[in-house]
């Protein structure tokens, strides 16, 4: 063999020696990708699309959002349903050895829930209204709130519904009674909307032959807070791209300026 044949077998084992370096640390590269984004989205923050005109007009139909889902993170207790179903119950039995709590829904949170009620629509985007140990009272269309260790029940001003439904949060004429405890570990939420979302007045989808306990969410069914907003276009009908390469956004990116949370102040007096 010549010395020129021997070079050039050399050459081409180099080759493939780089090719194989190369293709093994890009395959390293992706799968630390894939493992940092598997943890991202199953503790940090996951994106969702908003499916319906329940929390109108604080969100809009379509729009792109970002749940933190960090902030309710919680394996101090029961099963989280948020994740059980990615990384499996055994998985989830072991992270609840160490017990880790953020912290829980805070009063005015927009949120992401999973109420089991409908195999077609499991995610609903609702305003966490009632805490563990409040009491609610529907009266006069209106809604009022005894505190957990309270005197009196308070109307809240929820300057976040639109004039259209200030006013308008009715109760299901087959609902029996106007007034409900929160249980412990449980939530009262609502759509803004109030004339057009299924939420705790409704069991979620329907109150026949169901639990007084149907008209709250588990701790462990809540998913996340509502945290950035990524309005909404569409590229193929009026509100997207148009002919003269203006993007046109039907509903605009809001980011952190929307109502993703709410006050108050009447409640602490």
């Amino acid at each position: 063999m010549s010395k020129h044949d021997s070079s050039f077998i050399e050459n081409e084992i180099n080759e493939v020696n780089s090719w194989m370096s190369e293709f093994i640390i890009f395959l390293r590269d992706f799968i630390i990708i894939l493992i940092a984004v598997f943890f991202i989205r199953i503790f940090l923050i996951t994106p969702f699309q908003i499916n319906g005109q329940s929390m109108e007009a604080s969100y809009h139909d379509k729009e792109f959002i970002l749940v933190d889902k960090f902030s309710y993170l919680d394996f101090s207790k029961d099963t989280n349903d948020s994740i059980e179903g990615t990384i499996g119950k055994y998985t989830i039995d072991m992270w609840q050895k160490i017990p880790i709590h953020v912290w829980d829904p805070v009063r005015g949170d927009v949120v992401v829930i999973k109420p089991h009620v409908d195999k077609t629509r499991e995610h609903y985007i609702k305003r966490v209204i009632w805490l563990p140990g409040d009491i609610i009272r529907f009266e006069s269309w209106s809604v009022l709130l005894k505190k957990n260790g309270a005197d009196n029940f308070v109307k809240l001003q929820e300057k976040y519904l639109t004039l259209a439904n200030s006013g308008h949060t009715y109760l299901p004429e087959y609902i029996e009674g106007n007034q409900f405890l929160v249980p412990e570990d449980t939530y009262w939420v609502m759509g803004d909307n109030r004339q057009n979302s299924a939420d705790s007045r409704q069991c979620f989808q329907n109150c026949f032959q169901a639990d007084i306990n149907a008209h709250f969410i588990k701790r462990s069914n809540v998913i996340g807070r509502v945290l950035l907003n990524f309005g909404y276009f569409n590229i193929f009908s009026n509100g997207g791209l148009l002919k003269d390469g203006r993007i046109t956004w039907t509903h605009r990116p809001r980011f952190l300026s929307h109502p993703r949370n709410a006050t108050y102040p009447e409640l602490d007096n």
